[in-house]
Formats: C-alpha cells, sequence, structure tokens
C-alpha cells in the first residue's frame, strides 16, 4: 500500500520520462538525416513530426517550393523550439523538469542512485550550449538526451524493487507510450502520405526496421507497416505491446479489480486490447485504419482519467476501510 500522492508522483514521473525520450528519438532520427534527404521530404518530416507531437510549427509550407525552409537554418530554430524552449510546455528540458518536480517528492522512496542519475541528466541539460552541440552535428544533443534516457531506465531497472512505485512508474510510461504512438501512427497513416522512405523512417524510429524487414518484407509497404506497429505485440513501440504492459501493471497495482466485476481501468484496457484485435483484421483501408487511431487515441483519454480517478485523485472515503 502506498499514498495516492506518491502513486501520483510516480506515475507523471514515468509519464514525462516518455514524452521526453519520445521527442528525443523523433529529433535524433531526423536530424540526422539533415544532410542526405531530399528538400520535399525533410519537409514532410517536419509536418509529421509537429503533428504527432500535436504543436503547430513555427513554419507551415504548403507546397513543394517551400521546403527550402525547412533546411539547415530552420531546422536548428525548430529543434531549439522542442529541446530547450522553457515557453514551450512541451520542450524535452519541460518534460525533465516536471519529472525531476515529482522525483523532489519522492526522495524517501526513490533510491538514491536512481535520483544522482535524474538530477544530473536535468542539470546537463539545463546547462548545455545548445548552439555548440549543433556544431558538433545536429543530432548530437537530442542522441545524447536518448542515451541519458536509457541510461536512467537501466538505473532504475537495476536499482527498484517490484513493488507499486515502480509499477505505477511504469504505468505511466505506458500509458504516455501509447497516446504518443496513437498520435504518431494517426500522423504517417494519412493517405497521401505514400514515400517509402518516410514510413521507413517510421520504423527506425519506433525501433522497429530490422523486425519488420525480418517479419514481412524488406520492401516497405505503408499499409503492412502501419499494421505491424499496431498489432505486432514482439515491438516495444507496438500499440499492442503498451496495451499488454498496461494490463499487466494494473493486475498487478489492483489484483482484485482485475476480477469481475472488474474495475474501470481494467475494463477500459481490455477493451483497447479488443479494439486492437478486431480492428487489425476489419481495417481494409488506410482511412478506416485513420478513423480506428482516432477512436483508440479517445480511449487512451479515457484510461488515463480512469487510472486517476480510481488510484491516484480519489475521494477520501473511498480510501478507507469500510
Amino acid at each position: 500500500m502506498m499514498l495516492a500522492r506518491a502513486a501520483g508522483d510516480f506515475y507523471w514521473m514515468g509519464r514525462y520520462f516518455e514524452r521526453a525520450e519520445h521527442t528525443a528519438r523523433l529529433l535524433d532520427y531526423h536530424l540526422a538525416h539533415l544532410v542526405d534527404t531530399p528538400a520535399d521530404v525533410l519537409a514532410r518530416g517536419w509536418q509529421l513530426l509537429y503533428a504527432a507531437l500535436a504543436q503547430p510549427p513555427p513554419i507551415s509550407p504548403t507546397e513543394t517550393g517551400d521546403a527550402e525552409a525547412f533546411l539547415v537554418p530552420d531546422a536548428f530554430a525548430l529543434a531549439a523550439h522542442l529541446i530547450e524552449d522553457t515557453e514551450n510546455p512541451d520542450a524535452i528540458i519541460q518534460s525533465w523538469t516536471k519529472a525531476r518536480d515529482n522525483a523532489k517528492q519522492l526522495r524517501p522512496w526513490l533510491p538514491v542512485r536512481v535520483w544522482t542519475c535524474l538530477n544530473d541528466g536535468f542539470l546537463w541539460l539545463r546547462d548545455c550550449d545548445f548552439t555548440e552541440y549543433w556544431a558538433q552535428g545536429p543530432n548530437r544533443l537530442p542522441a545524447g538526451v536518448v542515451d541519458r534516457l536509457r541510461h536512467l531506465s537501466g538505473v532504475v531497472e537495476a536499482r527498484m524493487s517490484r513493488d507499486n512505485a515502480w509499477r505505477f512508474l511504469e504505468l505511466g510510461r505506458f500509458v504516455e507510450r501509447l497516446q504518443l504512438q496513437t498520435a504518431l501512427l494517426r500522423a504517417w497513416s494519412n493517405p497521401s502520405n505514400k514515400n517509402s522512405q518516410v514510413w521507413a523512417g517510421l520504423l527506425e524510429v519506433c525501433a522497429a526496421y530490422e523486425a519488420y524487414c525480418r517479419t514481412c518484407s524488406m520492401v516497405i509497404q505503408p499499409r503492412q507497416a502501419l499494421a505491424f506497429l499496431i498489432a505486432n505485440p514482439e515491438v516495444s513501440r507496438s500499440l499492442s505491446f503498451a496495451t499488454r504492459s498496461v494490463q499487466v501493471l494494473l493486475s498487478d497495482i489492483d489484483p482484485a479489480g482485475g476480477r469481475y466485476p472488474r474495475r474501470a481501468p481494467h475494463r477500459r484496457a481490455l477493451r483497447l486490447a479488443g479494439a486492437i484485435e478486431t480492428n487489425l483484421h476489419a481495417s481494409a483501408e488506410i482511412a478506416d485504419t485513420q478513423e480506428f487511431l482516432g477512436d483508440f487515441a479517445e480511449e487512451c483519454r479515457t484510461l488515463h482519467d480512469l487510472i486517476i480517478a480510481e488510484y491516484i485523485d480519489y475521494p477520501l472515503e473511498q480510501g478507507l476501510p469500510s
């Protein structure tokens, strides 16, 4: 048993970690290909990236002729907006700051090594010179963020007991992953987005390119790649994997809630898993998949609300023994 306040801090800390890594992975891939990518593909990539993050880009070209606007000089401003702009609530530095604020409230539960790693990463990002890193390579800074967050994940795995503190941390990560991956796939699934290079990029960002080539084909087919990232249970960034992880964590946190009559978060997670199985075979057209992803995104938001209401922000009398 743990305090709801502490459960909430662990849950949100997990969400902010996942959010920061998601943005950093997108930027790392995109900035690493600035030099050898055609201008129109580069512009399309920036548009998809901002759409996936549900943010309006500072520059929004509508024609291929405007693609030059997204070349290196403006890529600097776009990347800085997503990494170090403290006015942007979804920038990486903001996510890391909020995760650190949550961690400050959890020192009695948090192993010292985890706090030290988290705090070192925050101070490094806060004090780094973005221009200097950019000069070493456009993707140098987001790649460094990814490395530090993965190191932090390793320390968490090695140092934290598998108690409810760890479970709420992981639950936050996977709920955030569900929402972010759904938004990412929804942005990519636009029928006009048929460029195989862009789809290969999506598989790379999701660490699924090699698995796709082994399982499906060396030729990237948009519909097949989309279905792979939705329903493959062995790819850690697939919707199926994240949904299954949420179900397991909910069962460990609240074993009674998984039995009949199931509690609301358990029912919603089960509904998400069922939706993936049903739509995997029912979606014959990309447009259908877009509709499915729209509904799925709404279900994910509801799942988050139900988790908060059931385990974190519930009426006091509900938490007292009857």
